[in-house]
């Protein structure tokens, strides 16, 4: 349990999955063997945590944010350096694909570090620590990061046409300022947290994500099948909600019960008092969110996996349901046991 912020003695079973890497808070581990992390947006690693990082092993990094909201994001993006970046592009309809090497993608060009990044150490050379961007021109790619976009049109839609028509027509004003100005759709996305998201709550949001983001949850689940792509990163902005959904899935797949489901992602709440204020003004402050939008509080897991066993009987029905077939399940699962 988590209380008042702080791991009781019931959580000492998750005590050694937890990683302390400080440019990179909410890391940790979701396996017994290390096939598997999840953490917040590694943009802001230094370049000393971004070799701690590396000595994990990671081979992929899938990162449930669109490319948008990857290039917004502050931060030098050190560990991406000697990376591939894939946007994985979402199928349209229920037709998926039947295996990872099919998944459509796009390139994703990372720009050269900044002189700011070589100041602070990025680019520093010496005996053992060669200089990233040589590294960069003669390296092949360490590592994948697939940029899965969870919030498509049709999210955006659905969820938007619940309210009522004149609000509807009030938001087009707000699409019209964020176009001239280019501000990154931030007062749409204001007036759509506003209300949208606010007045149903997080659950609700999670639902959402669940039912309406599926093809995504789908190929997610598929990269993580192949064997050659582990150990794997699963990530978004703060590790919590959409890289939470994902690893409730996994952990579900693997048999864990829904007590240690929900206690693991509880452990975000600890995991992001580092950057709790940070965290308020990417999501209050600049989103117009409710900052219960904040936490991670077991309850809301709770919620969630008991809403896929009224909805759906159970996780691996639910992941058929969405195209994540029987089989592809097992082959997950063997592949985390090889």
């Amino acid at each position: 349990m988590v209380v008042d912020g702080n791991m009781t003695i019931g959580d000492a079973r998750f005590k050694e999955q937890v990683i302390p890497i400080e440019t990179l808070p909410n890391l940790r581990r979701v396996d017994r063997a290390g096939k598997l992390y999840r953490s917040s947006r590694q943009d802001l690693l230094s370049r000393s945590d971004s070799q701690r990082l590396s000595e994990l092993g990671i081979r992929t990094i899938i990162d449930f944010r669109s490319k948008a909201e990857y290039k917004f994001a502050n931060g030098e993006k050190i560990f991406d350096q000697n990376s591939e970046i894939l946007e994985v592009i979402i199928p349209k309809g229920r037709k998926f694909m039947q295996n990872v090497k099919d998944v459509p993608v796009k390139p994703v060009e990372l720009n050269k570090l900044s002189p700011k990044a070589i100041q602070n150490g990025a680019g520093a050379s010496g005996p053992g620590h060669e200089s990233v961007i040589e590294q960069q021109e003669v390296a092949t790619p360490a590592r994948r990061r697939y940029l899965i976009n969870f919030f498509k049109l049709n999210y955006v839609a659905t969820v938007f046409m619940r309210i009522p028509i004149y609000k509807r027509l009030l938001s087009v004003l707000y699409l019209i300022v964020d176009v001239l100005f280019r501000t990154h759709y931030r007062y749409f996305v204001s007036f759509f947290a506003k209300e949208c998201l606010n007045p149903a709550g997080l659950l609700a949001n999670y639902i959402d994500m669940l039912e309406l983001s599926g093809p995504q949850i789908c190929l997610a689940l598929r990269i993580l099948s192949d064997p050659g792509n582990l150990p794997a990163l699963v990530s978004c902005a703060h590790g919590k909600d959409r890289t939470g959904i994902l690893v409730a899935m996994v952990l579900s797949l693997m048999g864990k019960s829904e007590e240690y489901i929900s206690s693991e992602y509880a452990l975000s709440e600890v995991g992001l008092n580092p950057i709790r204020s940070r965290i308020y003004k990417e999501i209050v402050e600049r989103t117009n969110m409710d900052e219960s939008f904040t936490h991670a509080k077991r309850e809301t897991m709770e919620g969630m996996l008991q809403y896929i066993q009224e909805s759906y009987g159970s996780v691996p029905d639910y992941l058929e349901s969405i195209g994540f077939s029987r089989v592809e399940q097992a082959q997950l699962l063997k592949s985390f046991e090889e």
